[in-house]
């Protein structure tokens, strides 16, 4: 008996080739579009987490190399080994040496490294300076005997929601050479690291920080700060860079790490797949039900995902950008840099290097100029735009006269000025030095004159007092000093006009400036008087009102 095969309708024959032709390869075609687009994404997430990471662990080293280079010689300060070596017990001269490196030394601290949070510093003899929230954070590593390093990251702890870096520098006694204590600066982590402009795939908050004990020292989770990182994470970290992909219960997410040489701290950055795939399960299930249940609504689905491969496009052109822009920014970084080793530091080690080389030599004369002028330039790159009182900026002038006595023999120079006002006297500084450079050489070099006399004197009047810098050289005629006074007088508190100045040269003009525009009328400079004998020029400075 034969069996005759059954002639398949027209509707079932329809819907075999719907399924044979359409929705098997669709089916196919979907399943091999979700693999290969997430294998891209996931290669792109692990080479652009690795260059973050790496540019973060740059960034962080390049942050500490220069810390490291800027406080090299802080330690040395005659007031912070004055610090250190004070008794305790003795409050009275603990205070006034607390106020005094609290107003000469912090402030530029403070001025260079806008990060800086907080700033602790302490004698193994027990006397403190600073924040005490700075001192608690520090406490374990205080009480610890781990002083080897003289430069160190101790840690990283949370202040109101902030992570900041505990960073300690070691303090050593310069007659004993013995430890004598430490200073700690705390520093805003996410200022050094500029989390916040990430251009990694995953979430910025994703960063963590491991010390070399593997502990976390920093963790989105504030939870895990301390914690062991997980063993089945230090088993993969096998390298000093590299990735792997750690399966938990929660999912699959890959993670970056990468360790600083200079540090030895250790950059992490955990990216959940799903953080990656986004929509992309969802998107899978509904194009397969679509597919299958009619051609349109498969259609719609596929131009969908059309759609979402372009957003994808765009979102990798725009960190390829963004990565780009990191790299000159990085670059630029570098640069800076490599300037910024270039720095008043350099100067202050050579000058004592000199100074120690004249006096085993007995050259009084050179190490005499060689402090001198130390103190100068620690003078002179100290904030221009602070106020002094007068009695600084006369040791500085007196510091620049002693080294010019040194050029010209026949220079002599007499300051008279109240002991009282040296302290009730503000100006700014490096007022004094561009007025007197401007005596030597137009009364006295430009006219052939050998430098001669030279006066500085103070004298008080009710509302202002009147600081004179007279020399006995030659002058100038009426018509040009009545030409640089009526310029003086120009300058009021709102506005400098350029035009107005008469003359070539920009110190006096400067200082005239800075003085009118902080004081307002009628501080600034003067000219009294001018001529063959000789020039009296006058700086008006306000001066506190005593009660009678």
């Amino acid at each position: 008996m034969k069996f005759r095969r059954r002639e398949l309708s027209i509707k079932q024959k329809l819907i075999l080739f719907f399924l044979v032709f359409f929705c098997t390869p669709f089916l196919i075609i979907s399943w091999i579009w979700y693999a290969k687009s997430t294998e891209t994404i996931e290669s792109n997430a692990i080479y652009y987490n690795q260059a973050y990471i790496g540019q973060l662990n740059g960034r962080f080293d390049e942050y500490f190399e220069r810390m490291k280079v800027e406080t090299q010689t802080l330690p040395g300060y005659p007031l912070i080994q004055e610090f250190v070596t004070i008794d305790p017990d003795n409050s009275y001269e603990l205070f006034q040496l607390k106020e005094r490196i609290s107003r000469d030394l912090y402030p530029s601290i403070a001025y260079r490294n806008k990060e800086l949070v907080g700033f602790f510093m302490y004698s193994v003899k027990g006397a403190m300076l600073g924040d005490a929230s700075v001192g608690e954070w520090s406490q374990p590593f205080r009480d610890s005997d781990d002083h080897e390093e003289g430069f160190k990251v101790v840690g990283i702890q949370q202040v109101r929601g902030v992570p900041v870096v505990l960073l300690n520098r070691n303090i050593y006694d310069t007659v004993t050479y013995k430890f004598a204590g430490s200073i700690v600066f705390a520093f805003s982590l996410e200022h050094i690291l500029n989390l916040n402009d990430s251009t990694a795939f995953g979430k910025p908050r994703n960063i963590a920080i491991a010390d070399e004990t593997f502990r976390f020292l920093y963790h989105p989770a504030a939870g895990k700060w301390g914690a062991l990182v997980p063993e089945a994470w230090t088993s993969s970290m096998t390298g000093q860079s590299g990735y792997f992909v750690d399966r938990t219960a929660q999912g699959k997410q890959i993670v970056v790490y990468s360790e600083s040489e200079f540090t030895r701290l250790t950059m992490i950055s955990e990216v959940p797949l799903d953080e990656l795939v986004g929509n992309f399960s969802q998107l899978r299930t509904a194009t397969i039900v679509i597919g299958v249940v009619v051609l349109l609504l498969a259609s719609l689905t596929f131009n969908k995902m059309l759609l979402e491969i372009k957003r994808l496009v765009e979102v990798i052109h725009t960190s390829r950008l963004k990565h780009k822009e990191m790299e000159l920014r990085q670059r630029e970084a570098m640069f800076q840099a490599l300037q910024s080793q270039i720095n008043p530091h350099f100067l202050y080690n050579s000058l004592e290097i000199i100074n120690s080389y004249a006096i085993l030599a007995k050259a009084k004369p050179i190490s005499q100029m060689t402090v001198q002028l130390a103190n100068m330039f620690r003078y002179s790159v100290s904030d221009p735009q602070s106020v002094v009182p007068l009695r600084d900026e006369i040791g500085h002038i007196r510091n620049y006269l002693r080294i010019l006595e040194e050029r010209y023999e026949n220079l002599r120079v007499e300051i008279r000025l109240d002991e009282a006002d040296l302290d009730q006297v503000a100006l700014y500084r490096l007022t004094l030095q561009p007025i007197i450079e401007n005596a030597i050489y137009h009364a006295y070099e430009k006219n052939g004159l050998h430098p001669g006399s030279l006066s500085v004197a103070g004298v008080r009047r009710e509302s202002l007092f009147s600081l004179q810098v007279e020399d006995r050289g030659i002058g100038m005629d009426p018509q040009l000093m009545a030409r640089y006074n009526d310029a003086f007088e120009a300058i009021t508190e709102q506005e400098v006009p350029v035009s107005a100045r008469p003359f070539p040269g920009i110190g006096l003009w400067n200082v005239h400036s800075r003085l009118r525009l902080a004081f307002g009328s009628p501080y600034g400079l003067h000219i009294v008087r001018s001529g063959r004998e000789g020039t009296l020029l006058e700086i008006r400075l306000p001066y506190p009102v005593q009660s009678k």
